[in-house]
Formats: C-alpha cells, structure tokens, sequence
C-alpha cells in the first residue's frame, strides 16, 4: 500500500486490472481487518460520481478480485461481513501495519536514549515506503484523509532517523540527505533545524546561518510568519560563535527537571492513529484542545501526546490539573505557581505569567478546564498573543474558543459487533476489548473462549467505547464472569468503583457525568435528562417534540450547548441531517434523573410515543413508489424509538394508539425483514380489549390481515389462515381484497394451486387501482410459474412489471423482475435470468430489504447451476440460504436446500447432497408444504441420482 498497490501470494504477484479495482482493494486493506461498509467502498472508488448501479458493479468487482486471490493461491481473503466486506490478512501482512508499528519501536527506543535500536527501527520501517500511499490509485474523501495521516507519520519517522543519526555522530551523510528533504518539504521547519545542526557540528558555520536565512524566506513568504524559537536559537548560536548541541542530546540523559508530566501507571491501549494526529498537530500549531465527553480518554491521550514530545521544548514543559480548582479568579495564579512563577505585587498573575514564558520554548498541558472555560480561554488568549514559544495542549469536554484554537475531538475506541464472527480471535482485535482484557484479572483472562466473545462484544457495544466506563467494568471481573457483567450492564452499581488515587470526579462515572450535569441552568437538566426517553439517537425535531413547547430557550440552542459540553454526541450524516445521541453510560446515567420526576417523566414518555406516532403513520404512506429509498432507512433508523414508543402504549389500558403504531410498522417491518417482531408487535396489541372508537372494527381489521401476512411469511400457514378469515370478516371489499391475495399466498406455498388462483381472481375483481391491479397480477403469476404454467405466469408478469414502472414502485418492480428471472430460466433464457436476477438484487441491496435479496441470490445460484458452475453456485446459495434462515422463511429455505444438494451432486460430493435433501425434508415436513410442481423433475432427479449411488 506504500505505493502503488501490491499484492503477492504463493502463485506470484496478483493482477488487479483497472484502477477501479485496485482502488477498491487499497480501500479494504486501509481498514483491514476491519470491514467497511458497502456505501463507503462505493464512496471511495467513485467519490461524488457513482454509477446508477454502483451496488451491483460493487458486487461484480469483488467477485472479480475473489477470482483474482483464489487464482493466486491465496482463498477466501475477502469476507462479506454486515455492512460490507473486509480484508482476512492479519495485520503484519499488510506493509502499512508493519510501517506503523516500526516507527512506534523507533521512537520508543529513541525515547529511551536507545540509538543504536531505535535506528534500526525507523530505518527498517522506512525503507517499506515505495512511493506514495495508494499510489495508482483513485482516492475519495476518507482514503486520502488516511493517507494523509500516513504520509504525516513518514515525516515524523524520516525526521526521528535523521537526529538519532546526528546524535550518532553521522553529521556528514544526514546533511546532504537533509538538503534534498528542504527542497521538497520547505515549510516543515523541523528539517531546517535538523539541517542547521548538521552543518554546524561538520564546521560548516556560514551555510548554516544561510539555511536559516533560506528557511526564514520560505515561512515567511508562503506562510507569513516569522521562524520558531529553536530556529531563532540555532541562528544565535551560530552568531555567537557556539557550538550545536546533539539533535536528542538530551534522550541519552535523564529527563531535565523543568519537565513534569505525570507517568501513568497503565500502558495506552490503541490511540496510534490519534497519537500520529496530535504529532504532527504539535508541529504546525500552537493551541491544540482535545475534546469529548467525560470517560473518552482526553487526559491519557494528552499525557501520552505530551510525553513524546516534551524534550522538543527547550525550556521545558508541565502538567496541570485544574480539576481542583472550582474559583475561575484563581485559574492564573495557579498555573503561575505550578510554574514557579513567582508572585509579584505590582502585577496581576497573569502579567507575570506572560512576562516569564515570554522568551520561553514551552509547552504547558491544561487538564480539566470544562468547569472553567471562560477562564481558561482568557489565559490562553493573553498567553498565546504574548509569548510566541509557548504551545498549549488542553483538555475539555467544550472547546475554549480561543482565536487559533485546533479543536481534537477524541473518538472513543473501536467497539465490535454485537454479533461479532470470527470468535474470540476476531472480537480482542478491536481496542476497546484490549483494554478490557488489559484491565481484567489475569485469571478471568487466561481462561476465556470463542464462547466469551458475543458477551466481550455487548460489554464493549453497550459501554459505547468508553475508556473509564470499560475500565470500571474491568474491576468486576475479579468477582464476575464475562456472560454476568454482560446481563448486568444496566446496573448503575457495576459503574462505581472507589478510586483513591484518582480525583473524586473520576472515581466513577456517574460523578463524572454528575458534574458537567451540575454546571447546567435548571432548564438545561430538565432538558437534558428527557433525553434519556430517546433510544438509538434522534433528531433536532425529535427533540424539539419531548420537550416542553413552553421554554423560552430555543431547543436548537440547548442543543448546541450540550453538544459543546460533550453531554450529547452529533453523529453528521452523509445524506444530510445531523443526528444526535446521548452515550449509553451517559443515558442511563439520566434516565435515572428523570425517573426521580415520575410527572415528567410520563410527560415526557407520551409526546415521544406521539411523535414516532406520527412519523410511521406518515413514512407509512410512501413505503411504495420512488418515496420509499428515503422513508425505509429514516424507519430502520429510528426502530429502537418504534420500540420504546410500543413499550409506552403497552402499559395503557387504551389498545387504539399501540394498534395504529403496530400497523403502521408492519409494511417496515416485511421489507426489513423483521418478521418475529413485527408479528409480536401486532399480536400484543390484539391481545388487549378492542377499543371503543369508530374506526376500530376497521383498524382491528387491519391488524389481523398484517399479522396473517407474518404468519405466513414464517410459514405458520394455520395462523395465518385463522388471521385471515378474522380479518375478511371486518374489512371493506378494497382491503378485503389483499387478504384474498394473502390466501391465495397460503394456498400456493400448501400446493394447492387451485384455490390459490381462485383467490385471485376474486381478488383482482375486487380492485380497481393500477397498484392493488399489479399486485394480484404479480401474486397470479408467481402462482402460474409454481404450479407449472410458464408462458402463461411470465405473460402476467411482464404486466404486472409494465404498471409498477408506471406507478414508480421501486420494490415491487424489483420483486416482479425476480420472478421473471424465473420464467427465463425455465425457458433457457440464462443470460437474461441472469441480468434480470442482478438488478433485482441491487435494488434490494440498496433497499437493504432481505427478502428480495435472498430470493435475488436464490435465482442467481440456478442460473450458476444451470450454466454447469456448481461451485459458484455452492456460493451463492449458500448465500440466500444465510439470509432466509435470518428471516425465518423456512418455505424458501428447503427449495434452496434442494437446489444446494444439486450443486453438491453436480461435484460429486453425494454423501452432503443427500443430507442437505433430508434437511429439506424434514423441514416440507414440519411446515405442511410439498415440492412446488415446478421444481418436482429437477427434485425427483436428484433423489434418483443418490439413491442409485448409494445402492
């Protein structure tokens, strides 16, 4: 990847084709092992101009370049992982992983005076750059954002060698590689004072008093500002006839007693990419705030960063902590006294602070200045504009706001999946497991399995990444298993743990977040505490609806203070749209200050539950047409709200609003895929009185005829039949004519296709819509290519598809696109099925609706077969296989069974083929439903093939 992009396996060097490709493989290999989700691959390789289908030309390109590996001998290297896909190869395979990890040894070792090791590092690590990162290809925004941190990381290393190597004594071959490095890099002043030490320890004093002149022309005329003070020192020395101290003189000795940073007594878990960031902020600025909410790591980050640097600056640097410090009047005197700056009456602090760091190199880190802002901001406003050598790194839950200020936001640590895969391997890669197990006794350590790994991933998910909450979690592990830290994480006490050594405001989390509470007006608590109603995030309007309508403060003003103050986490969405979010440790920390105002709370509950009331009623009436590609993914969104909002109408007496929500959720839900739930959903709500209201016997309706739709789709077809006929007995002919379509559905996957064509034809006479007409057309269709009847079902389908394209329903033309892949099929046409199957498929991926990708996969894996490729055909139904069991379709999955048991026969491999078709069996069996017609001949030969064999 440090160049142009290069992959080698056992057969040789891998052909990768167009850029397009190679793009594609240097983006999953900057994550790598993480996987990167679908659309920010296509981000990536098209940035701002992604093709119409760029899902499914996502798709041709990774089976391209699994094609690719497998050829070289290298498997299965690229996983299909939710969101996305990921690279398999560990870390040290991967030369920008060893680059880093060299240059973190270097500077380790140069930090400990080590010269000899710490060369061999940071050149070893050098010579893996090939040229530039990702060289030959085409980056998109986020790509060249990490090649930028690696490219800064070069600079670092390069620079680290070159004064490990003047401290060497290696002054002569460091000059002239240090006069190239000037002329392509003039702006990083650290080279010219590398090159100026040169100079003067080989004796060659004039050229280095004219490299300072030559570097002064150049900062001042690109960048306008004058050289630094370790350059105006070195243009003194050389003046003054003195001699050059060592470039790192100083690492070979103790540390200087004007330095004074803490020393932690725990290793940093992660933060390599930050840590590089903050390097090279350091460098080019002199004002750097690291913000993020209480818990996040701010401190050990800032000490770590500090730490590397502190020998750089010659007069010293120090720590202070202003945690203790509750008067904002005393914030100058005492960082004057913690640097020694000694109290002079006729002056303020603050001037004699300026006075004494004034012709000073210095770098001071301010821990803590959350509660003291406006303080800390005019310290560092004053000092900034009055002692040019001195650089500040602050920490805050809220940026200071100073004139020059770079805000580092600290991100929280790599959290995995809840569902990780992989095992206990996969899970301790990610930084947030590491410092659990970091943490953890070494006893609970040492034993755990793959089968610790799904409750590491909830301990970490639902901690959000937090640095302090995963450690105070880590203190249980002496008396807790992993499996029961997991089911106790919404107990406020496992996030207490006394802490002596530590300040009072870290001892537990919960004071930690008592305290930015704390500093809030009492309408700015009451705010955010009803925060804590939202599950999974919300939206500016969302919020404006909870909250009382009477405060005169406007909510998008409060927003941004608690955003400011690290109490609320804004999430920027690439479509557009901020969202915001409250960390889970920090949620339930203020669910529990408002469960302490039960009348608020109440309040507060009801408008939330009215508000995504309303938002599903209303995305509910544009979940068909070109609407739906916004109205899905805003519902998936919000599906945890959906959740809290029917907890809240299940506890009323009044079953009206939790069956309008029920409802309204239930097309969501089928294109989602959440079949279990949406059936739960509906069926909690019938099981409560019928409300007294008008237009209840019509909503009860409703709501019978959707949860007959999820008994069928699970293929509990007496349920649904039971549903069915309750619900045509309270319906108007218009709905009553999707419940025929429904029991025509049932009829069908029973096999009796009679009755099922009956159904629809009562159905179609029952309708007059163009959408209602396509759908019993599409249904009839399906029926007549099951049952046999191909060039009559493909007839019904293409009308069915001509008036979905003319209505605009994205879905269901997808949908009819999949049946008429099948009728191609059947009638030889394998190359259109094939296409039509394909397009099918990435609508259904960008839909994210699994069904229809499922069945997409379905006819993709016969046509593969038919086309005498059982191998990839094995794939791919192997493929739909995953996705029907997630969902429950236990009909489909036995057709997929069967035709996975005739790839299987197809290579010979007889003994998996029979016991796939006897899991085929067993499962027609359990649900009531025979091999459809069509499929019988295909079946009836495989049954034949194996057990003609094994006779």
């Amino acid at each position: 990847m440090l160049g142009p992009v290069e992959l080698a396996g056992p057969n040789g060097v891998v052909p990768f084709g167009g850029p397009r490709l190679r793009t594609l493989f240097g983006l999953l290999a900057l994550r790598a092992p993480r996987v990167v989700s679908r659309t920010a691959l296509i981000d990536g390789v098209w940035d701002d101009d992604p093709p119409a289908a760029a899902a499914k030309t996502l798709r041709a390109h990774i089976a391209h370049l699994r094609g690719g590996f497998a050829a070289a001998g290298l498997g299965e290297l690229i996983a299909t992982r939710p969101p996305g896909y990921a690279i398999t190869l560990p870390p040290p395979c991967i030369d920008a992983h060893r680059f880093e990890a060299g240059v973190q040894r270097g500077r380790s070792a140069l930090a400990k005076g080590a010269l000899p090791e710490a060369i061999t590092h940071l050149r070893a690590a050098l010579t893996l750059w090939r040229g530039d990162v990702l060289a030959d290809c085409v980056l998109g925004e986020w790509a060249r954002a990490e090649a930028t941190r690696l490219r800064s990381l070069w600079h670092v290393a390069m620079e680290d060698l070159l004064a490990a190597e003047l401290t060497a004594g290696q002054h002569a071959v460091a000059a002239a590689e240090l006069e190239s490095l000037v002329a392509r890099y003039p702006l990083r002043e650290r080279l010219w004072e590398l090159l100026m030490r040169a100079l003067l320890q080989s004796g060659r004093r004039s050229e280095a008093l004219h490299a300072y002149q030559r570097a002064r022309h150049h900062l001042v005329a690109d960048l306008g500002m004058e050289p630094g003070t370790e350059l105006q020192r070195l243009q003194a020395a050389v003046l003054n006839g003195q001699a050059a101290e060592p470039a790192h003189a100083a690492k070979a000795q103790s540390s200087p007693p004007h330095i004074v940073i803490p020393s932690p007594l725990t290793r940093l878990i992660g933060r390599r990419a930050e840590l590089a960031d903050l390097y090279h902020l350091l460098e080019r600025h002199r004002l750097i705030t690291l913000t993020g909410p209480g818990g996040c790591g701010k401190t050990r980050l800032a000490i770590a960063a500090a730490s590397e640097v502190a020998e750089g600056y010659a007069d010293g640097a120090r720590f202070i902590d202003l945690a203790p410090v509750t008067d904002s009047r005393l914030v100058a005197s005492t960082v004057a006294s913690m640097l020694g700056v000694a109290e002079d009456p006729t002056v303020s602090p603050l001037q004699a602070l300026s006075k004494t760091l004034r012709p000073m190199r210095y770098l001071t880190l301010l821990d803590n200045c959350e509660h003291l802002v406006d303080a800390c901001a005019e310290l560092v406003s004053t000092l900034m504009r009055t002692c040019p050598g001195l650089h500040v790194l602050a920490t805050s839950r809220q940026p200071l706001g100073v004139p020059g200020e770079v805000v580092f936001p600290v991100p929280l640590l790599a959290v995995p999946p809840r569902d990780p895969e992989g095992g206990l391997a996969a899970v301790t890669s990610f930084d947030s497991v590491q410092l659990l197990l970091e943490r953890s006794g070494i006893d609970t350590v040492r034993n755990l399995t793959d089968a610790d790994a799904p409750a590491l991933a909830a301990i970490c998910a639902s901690l959000d990444g937090v640095p302090l909450a995963i450690e105070l979690v880590a203190a249980r592990t002496s008396v807790l298993t992993m499996a029961e830290i997991a089911d106790r994480l919404n107990e406020p006490a496992l996030l207490r743990v006394r802490r002596y050594a530590d300040h009072p405001h870290h001892r537990a989390l919960d004071s930690s977040i008592g305290w930015s509470y704390d500093m809030l007006d009492p309408a700015a608590q009451s705010r955010f505490r009803q925060l804590a109603v939202f599950a999974g995030g919300f939206t500016l309007a969302a919020a404006q609806a909870v909250w009382e309508s009477s405060q005169r403060i406007p909510a998008v003003d409060v927003l941004t203070d608690l955003v400011a103050r690290s109490l609320v986490v804004v999430q920027h969405n690439a479509g557009g749209g901020n969202r915001y979010r409250l960390l889970e440790t920090v949620r339930a920390w203020a669910g529990d200050r408002l469960a302490e105002q039960p009348e608020e709370a109440q309040r507060v509950r009801s408008r939330h539950a009215a508000h995504f009331l309303a938002e599903a009623e209303e995305a509910n009436r544009w979940l068909r047409g070109p609407a739906i590609d916004r109205w899905l993914p805003h519902l998936a969104t919000e599906h945890d709200n959906f959740r809290a909002a029917l907890a809240y109408y299940a506890e009323l007496p009044d079953s009206l609003p939790q069956l309008r929500l029920a409802v309204a959720l239930s097309a969501y839900c089928r294109l989602r895929g959440h079949y279990t739930e949406g059936r739960r959903w509906l069926e909690t709500a019938l099981s409560k009185p019928e409300p007294e209201h008008e237009t209840a016997r019509e909503l009860v309706g409703d709501a019978l005829a959707r949860a007959a739709q999820f008994a069928f789709l699970l293929s509990d077809y007496a349920q649904a039949q039971q549903y069915a006929e309750r619900a045509l007995a309270r319906q108007h002919p218009p709905a009553a004519a999707q419940t025929l379509r429904l029991l025509g559905s049932i009829a069908l996957e029973r096999g009796d296709y009679e009755r099922s064509l009956a159904h629809l034809r009562a159905a179609l006479a029952a309708v007059t819509d163009p959408a209602s007409q396509a759908d019993v057309l599409q249904r009839s269709g399906f029926t007549e290519w099951l049952s046999g009847n191909v060039d009559r079902a493909h007839r019904l389908l293409q009308e069915a598809f001509r008036r979905y394209q003319i209505i605009g329903d994205t879905e269901n033309a997808a949908s009819t696109r999949i049946h008429l892949a099948a009728t191609a099929l059947y009638q030889g046409r394998l190359e259109q099925a094939r296409e039509l199957a394909d397009e099918a498929l990435a609508t259904f991926t960008k839909l994210d609706v699994g069904e229809g990708s499922a069945w997409a996969l379905n006819l993709l894996g016969l046509v593969e077969l038919r086309q005498g490729r059982p191998g990839d055909a094995i794939v791919t139904l192997r493929a739909s296989l995953e996705l029907h069991e997630k969902l429950g379709d236990r009909w489909r999955q036995a057709s997929v069974l069967e035709a996975l048991a005739a790839a299987h026969a197809e290579t010979g491999a007889l003994d998996v083929a029979a016991e796939l078709l006897e899991r085929a069996t067993d499962l027609r069996k359990a649900i009531g439903a025979p091999v459809p017609a069509i499929e019988r001949p295909a079946y009836e030969r495989l049954v034949l093939t194996i057990s003609s064999t094994r006779q």
